[in-house]
């Protein structure tokens, strides 16, 4: 009775430290496109990224209809879905363009779950400091049209450095920014990704930084970018 009853504490025990294990080891990941871009756009980060064992989120938003903040808020309702999903496990997020902005005020808001706090974030190509070409296409009638009165005016007529109304990441968050270099425009001071400036990719507050050889519209399916967000990610 006595050998029965050990072994029955002993296979608890292990179902116990197996379970914690197993929850340790989960890794999420979030998706967040950019302005006027679709899911898809982030496909070979999220196929990469399952293909490790990620269980990925590809969070889709009407990038025009509403302004940044607004977007902001409607992810803060994502990001507690997928905390009470996997409870105590890290959120980690890779962003492209606008989409880093909205994580940016996201973060920042008040009830944010604390699993996205001390997740990582990798930012592609993130307008932080503003955009020198979006101010310059938005003296366009027809442009200011396409691209709407909400988050499109804001990237059109924001000044350098006038996004940090946003909010900033927490320190308990690792940042890395992504910046494209393979871009020729005449409206943009320095090395670009023909939209975005390297120098505007960069936040106010303490992040890493790479850049890769591509442009603004193909840097996510750029294989380097996806091998530098990974191995940043899964840095412990």
């Amino acid at each position: 009775m006595y050998d029965f009853c050990k072994k029955c504490f002993l296979l608890i025990a292990f179902s116990f430290v197996l379970s914690a294990a197993l929850h340790a080891e989960e890794k999420i990941l979030v998706c967040i496109h950019g302005f006027m871009r679709t899911k898809s756009n982030m496909s070979l980060v999220a196929s990469s990224f399952e293909k490790e064992h990620w269980t990925t989120y590809v969070w889709s938003y009407p990038s025009r209809l509403k302004t940044i903040e607004e977007h902001g808020e409607d992810l803060l309702e994502l990001l507690k879905w997928v905390a009470d999903k996997h409870p105590g496990s890290p959120i980690s997020f890779v962003t492209h363009s606008m989409g880093g902005l909205v994580l940016r005020h996201s973060i920042s808001l008040e009830g944010c779950p604390q699993e996205a706090k001390t997740g990582r974030a990798v930012l592609i190509a993130p307008p932080n400091q503003g955009s020198a070409y979006g101010r310059f296409l938005g003296q366009f009638t027809p442009v200011r049209k396409i691209v709407g009165e909400y988050a499109g005016r804001q990237l059109t007529t924001t000044e350098r450095g006038g996004f940090e109304e946003l909010g900033q990441f927490p320190a308990t968050m690792s940042v890395l920014v992504i910046a494209g270099t393979c871009g020729f425009n005449p409206s943009i001071k320095g090395k670009n990704d023909g939209k975005v400036a390297v120098e505007e990719t960069r936040l106010s507050t303490a992040h890493e930084f790479q850049t890769v050889f591509a442009g603004h519209s193909w840097i996510c399916h750029t294989p380097k970018t996806v091998e530098l967000a990974k191995a940043f990610l899964e840095r412990r």
